[in-house]
């Protein structure tokens, strides 16, 4: 044996297996059973076993993922609401430094004047989709231009009718008891207000540029609304005079292209008043003169005090005098539409109208309400801030008895009692120089 060999066998491995009798040569080889039958089962089982493993591991994947993703999306809709907070923040800054309202709060979480005037532009938008050129809209007034709150009692003295009426709480807390002895108050001959159109307020006022019936509109630009603005009117020729002149120089501060309609009824003094019949008849004429886009009924009794009240329509029915001096600038309830209220022309016929079966004060204004209520018309308000007004004294009024019942019975007659079976008839059209005039005959009471 050569060294090699020797060297070979003598090393630690052959001589362990030597020990362990595990040096296996060609003989037990030949022994071992090669049965391989049951080889094919133990695989499948293997590969059923490797592939829900498999499984578990991408379950488990998929798992994290949608929890990342979750995490990641979350993270992303609080840095999106933080940028929008802050962009609102910042856009209620501007609106509020743009109004000049000193008494506003910025650190307000919602700021009800600020979500006026975002309103007010989407309806602008919503009214003039098809308008041509957006851009020629006015933006800035070319008379004395006011912001905020007006000195009512100052200016009706600048408009040289402060003497005529007296409001229910003065600034100075104290009354004259000689404005009823005027002219206005001891008659009823509405040609006393067509007078010549006064040269002494023009700071205030554009007369030069009223035309025959009360309509005014900007001439450099074009005004973002056309308003109908209707007052009905009985026996209050001071209250009249006071509100045609005040309403000229708060719709031209506004920037709106407007007409002014006074609708009054032929039915005596000592007969109950029908303000149904009477709205739906104005309404009905004013479409006449012009396309409107917005309605405002008006009564004839209420001095706005505050400049951004602004006179336009939106997408729902506006109730603009929220807060009147009499009531202690108070809501006297919820669905009070009484007042001023601004409607689209579409919204109103919808509603079918006021009813015209209210003769006396009361019950017409909240049946009107349950109209809106019933055509899904959700009444929307300024903010009490904004929407004030003075309430000019005057006679209380007779009250409506059957005002109640009338109520009850409000989603029957809604189709049968409204606009669509209003009968009047034209006694008299005239275009005065502040307004339309329009005398209509509506019938008596049974």
């Amino acid at each position: 044996m050569n060294d090699s060999v020797k060297k070979r066998l003598s090393s630690p491995i052959a001589e362990t297996l030597e020990s362990e009798s595990t040096f296996l040569d060609l003989g037990t080889i030949s022994s071992i059973d090669l049965d391989t039958s049951d080889n094919p089962a133990k695989y499948d089982q293997s590969l059923l076993e490797q592939s829900a493993s498999m499984k578990v591991y991408y379950i488990r994947s998929f798992k994290k993922f949608v929890l990342i993703a979750s995490l990641i999306s979350i993270l992303c809709l609080f840095n999106w609401n933080n940028i929008l907070q802050r962009r609102s923040v910042v856009y209620k800054k501007l609106y509020l430094k743009d109004i000049k309202d000193e008494s506003a709060n910025p650190n307000l979480k919602f700021n009800e004047m600020y979500d006026e005037f975002y309103r007010i532009k989407r309806a602008v938008k919503e009214v003039f989709v098809s308008a041509r050129e957006p851009l020629d809209f006015c933006t800035h007034s070319s008379v004395n231009n006011l912001t905020g709150p007006i000195d009512v009692e100052e200016t009706l003295s600048e408009l040289n009718v402060s003497d005529l009426v007296e409001f229910y709480k003065p600034k100075n807390a104290s009354y004259n008891s000689t404005y009823e002895e005027t002219e206005l108050w001891n008659s009823t001959d509405i040609n006393l207000l067509n007078t010549s159109i006064p040269v002494n307020s023009t700071n205030l006022v554009d007369y030069a540029h009223i035309e025959l019936g009360g309509h005014w509109k900007p001439r450099e630009c074009k005004s973002r609304f056309k308003i109908a603005i209707i007052i009905p009117f009985r026996d209050r020729l001071p209250h009249l005079k006071v509100i045609t002149n005040y309403l000229h120089m708060f719709l031209q501060h506004q920037l709106l292209d407007y007409r002014i309609f006074v609708v009054e009824p032929t039915i005596p003094l000592n007969v109950s008043f029908n303000k149904g019949r009477v709205m739906n008849s104005a309404y009905l004429e004013a479409l006449k003169v012009d396309k409107y886009d917005c309605i405002i009924f008006h009564d004839v009794d209420l001095v706005p005090e505050d400049i951004r009240n602004v006179y336009t329509c939106t997408s729902r029915p506006r109730h603009l005098s929220v807060a009147i001096d009499k009531f202690d600038y108070v809501l006297p309830y919820s669905y009070l539409v009484g007042g001023v209220l601004s409607i689209r022309s579409d919204q109103y016929q919808l509603s079918n109208g006021y009813s015209n079966s209210y003769w006396g004060w009361g019950g017409e204004d909240d049946d009107f309400a349950n109209r809106l209520t019933r055509m899904k018309l959700l009444l929307e308000r300024p903010p009490k801030q904004v929407a004030r007004y003075k309430m000019m004294r005057h006679k209380p009024q007779k009250m409506n008895k059957d005002r109640f019942k009338l109520l009850r019975r409000t989603s029957r007659m809604q189709k049968n009692d409204g606009l669509n079976n209003v009968q009047y008839k034209i006694v008299e059209y005239k275009n005065f120089n502040l307004f339309t005039y329009i005398l209509i005959d509506v019938g008596m009471p049974k």
